[in-house]
């Protein structure tokens, strides 16, 4: 028997919609990049507290391979056990399906949860999600009027929050609850929508840093950090990225971290960054690069890559680099 696409939900829906790209016509865009430069999702990234988590997804490219999966999925669902044991399979699915369902639960309370959904009514396109531990960013072409209305409105229900206008950062509108509570704030410009919820008293100083940073009035994690920049420069292209810095298991309400590369052969790395991509018709990549202090070589072969058909891993003093491919074919049980 052949897996289903949404079983195979462990490859974020590159392998196991691989057919769709051959119908389109064409590649991602992250999958035909080369080179070394920063992926354009870092501007937003700062480093809080000595930590970093992110996940960022390349909705323009995925949309139409995994949406109808990702609508049937559930936010508890689990990657195939196969799959579960790698750490370029499982934390990028997982971040897939965290990015996904905070636009579904999380931004449902300000009538923004089927900002996905290209049935919807919604005039505004998205094009990526970025999830911090800090804050959610939706990039894309914004409608602010749009916005604006659902934010606004009355609300019909209990669950719904009705936000004002309050403020303005560096170009965005800002909107706050208008029962008073300090736990949320939402910045939207034509460009991008930034959303912090559940940090009581200061989501306008999040606001105020994550929009600062994307232009650069704020120092950013790649420049704070050499070693994020060189894990980020050197695996954070692809259709879904995950990746952290510092020690940031355990920052999230629920007690656990954004991203978990919780390996025992990378306890000891300062920065962590996974990806996957589309590559042709029958075949998705990873790319893996940590900074670890005294990795061991022959563990990290063992791991990394190891649910591929191919696998590269390569360490050089405390950085370590690692690539492996999945082939659709070779992706069945009995």
């Amino acid at each position: 028997m052949t897996l289903g696409r949404r079983e195979l939900l462990g490859l974020a829906g590159a392998t196991a919609t691989v057919a769709a790209v051959g119908t389109a016509g064409c590649l991602p865009v992250s999958a035909q990049e080369e080179g070394d430069e920063l992926p354009t999702y870092s501007r937003w990234l700062t480093i809080d507290d000595g930590g970093l988590e992110f996940v960022h997804v390349d909705w323009a490219a995925l949309e139409g391979f995994v949406g109808d999966e990702l609508e049937e999925a559930g936010p508890d669902e689990e990657v195939p056990e196969e799959f579960r044991a790698d750490p370029m399979i499982a934390p990028v699915s997982d971040g897939l399906l965290r990015a996904y369902f905070f636009v579904g639960l999380d931004l449902a309370q300000y009538r923004l949860g089927r900002l996905l959904d290209v049935d919807d009514e919604f005039e505004s396109t998205v094009e990526g999600l970025l999830l911090t531990d800090d804050a959610f960013v939706v990039t894309g072409e914004m409608v602010t009027e749009e916005i604006d209305a659902r934010l606004t409105a009355e609300p019909e229900a209990e669950f719904i929050r009705q936000l004002e206008r309050t403020d303005d950062i560096g170009g965005y509108d800002v909107y706050t609850p208008v029962e008073g509570d300090t736990d949320a704030a939402v910045a939207v410009d034509s460009d991008a929508l930034v959303v912090v919820d559940g940090e009581d008293g200061e989501p306008t100083a999040t606001l105020e840093t994550t929009i600062g940073a994307s232009t650069g009035d704020v120092e950013r994690a790649t420049d704070e950090s050499g070693a994020f920049e060189w894990v980020v420069s050197s695996a954070g292209e692809g259709d879904v990225a995950v990746g952290q810095y510092g020690p940031v298991a355990g920052t999230q309400p629920n007690g656990e971290g954004l991203v978990d590369f919780g390996f025992d052969e990378l306890e000891d790395a300062e920065a962590i960054v996974s990806s996957l991509a589309v590559e042709d018709e029958e075949t998705s990549t990873g790319e893996f690069a940590a900074v670890v202090d005294e990795p061991d070589e022959a563990a990290l072969e063992e791991l990394l890559g190891a649910s591929g058909d191919e696998q590269s891993v390569d360490v050089d003093g405390d950085r370590v680099t690692a690539t492996a491919t999945w082939r659709e074919e070779n992706l069945t049980t009995d």
